[in-house]
């Protein structure tokens, strides 16, 4: 079964994740900020869902592992809490079909995604892109409320100072649609990268050899 409505990543949608990692005008804004990242905003044109960029530092977990810890559904299962199910519904030579279950709390339901994911390695960094799609396994669900991916990507570089550290640039855009104020959704969203740093570092430190 192939994805409908999928759409591999091209060139220009790579660099256009570069171009909105260095971008640094006066639409942003620091919306939060820890010793080890930062997390800026920016209203978009049409959009009442901010578009989110993080700078995270991962000491101590190599660019490898961290891309593997990304990429790998299995092992992103086993500490990414933030979802409440991963599957990876089409693997392709280029790109994988992904369906994500995001946990949302109570009373709200719980949101999901299909994306297709398209990763290039390189030596001094590695992107990952993540385009919007459609697919016959994962139709929509009573229980769920479709999200809608307007833009979603990851840079991955080693530290300069430390080849054993990396540092990490997400940039998303995510519509959680449903009756949710965008208000709401745009606090919320801020606190994810956050998170998701903290908890693949955590797991990293208890499960490396």
């Amino acid at each position: 079964m192939a994805a409908e409505g999928s759409v591999v990543c091209s060139d220009a949608d790579f660099d256009r994740l570069l171009e909105e990692e260095s971008d640094s005008d006066k639409g942003w804004s620091v919306a939060k900020q820890t010793s080890d990242a930062s997390v800026w905003r920016k209203k978009t044109s049409g959009e009442s869902i901010h578009l989110l960029k993080g700078f995270l530092q991962y000491p101590g977990v190599p660019m490898k592992d961290v891309v593997e810890l990304l990429t790998d559904i299995d092992l992103r299962k086993k500490w990414d809490t933030q979802f409440a199910s991963i599957e990876v519904i089409e693997s392709n030579d280029d790109h994988k079909v992904i369906h994500w279950v995001g946990k949302f709390p109570f009373p709200c339901k719980n949101r999901d995604v299909v994306q297709t994911c398209t990763v290039r390695k390189g030596d001094d960094k590695t992107m990952i892109l993540y385009k919007h799609a459609t697919h016959p396994k994962a139709p929509p669900q009573s229980n769920l409320v479709r999200a809608q991916t307007i833009f979603s990507g990851v840079v991955v570089r080693p530290n300069a100072d430390d080849p054993n550290s990396s540092k990490v640039t997400l940039i998303f855009q995510i519509d959680f649609k449903g009756s949710i104020p965008a208000s709401v959704i745009n606090f919320l969203s801020t606190s994810s990268p956050l998170k998701s740093r903290d908890e693949m570092v955590k797991y990293y430190k208890k499960n490396s050899t």
